[in-house]
């Protein structure tokens, strides 16, 4: 074991429901894994990204197979679910081959590229409209609709919440 295989955060969190785990600790951690599972990713890669998020420092696959008590291989694969879903950041030390992954602070960011994403959808929904009739037609503009309005909210929420953050 190395320096590096111990942060000096908040010091190692053991499994869920050992002694050393806070039981608020082990029902953040396991909710979040019931969270994200709900919206479709495996429920290891909800707690992985629970994990990190109390986490002060990044953190490596040894250490994160150590603390929670699961396999590197699937651990490597939650991170970059997790990553793809740009809710984690995998970053390197000089000298280093290990990867640290972080939980990400600015998840504005991930409004942001969910909107790219709903763009695209408001757009396809709305490439339907003319060759839709009836009350299909409505339908397709009613959607379109409400998903445009629901990206032109996000982006203001988005840019009010960063001029609330800047002047503090």
């Amino acid at each position: 074991m190395t320096d590096h295989d111990i942060t000096p955060d908040a010091g190692p969190l053991p499994m869920p429901g050992s002694d050393g785990f806070s039981d608020a600790e082990a029902a953040f951690i396991s909710e979040m894994g019931s969270l994200m599972e709900r919206w479709g990713l495996p429920q290891a890669t909800g707690r992985l990204f629970g994990y990190l998020l109390l986490r002060n420092k990044p953190v490596d696959l040894d250490t994160m197979t150590r603390e929670l008590g699961q396999a590197k291989s699937g651990l490597s694969v939650a991170a970059r679910q997790l990553e793809a879903w740009s809710l984690v950041r995998r970053s390197t030390r000089a000298g280093s081959r290990r990867i640290d992954y972080e939980a990400v602070g600015d998840l504005q960011h991930l409004l942001l590229v969910n909107n790219a994403h709903m763009r695209k959808f408001t757009e396809t929904l709305s490439s339907g409209i003319p060759v839709a009739r009836g009350e299909a037609r409505d339908r397709l503009a009613s959607l379109a609709g409400l998903f445009n309005g629901y990206v032109e909210q996000t982006e203001a929420l988005v840019a009010a919440w960063e001029a609330r953050r800047a002047a503090t």
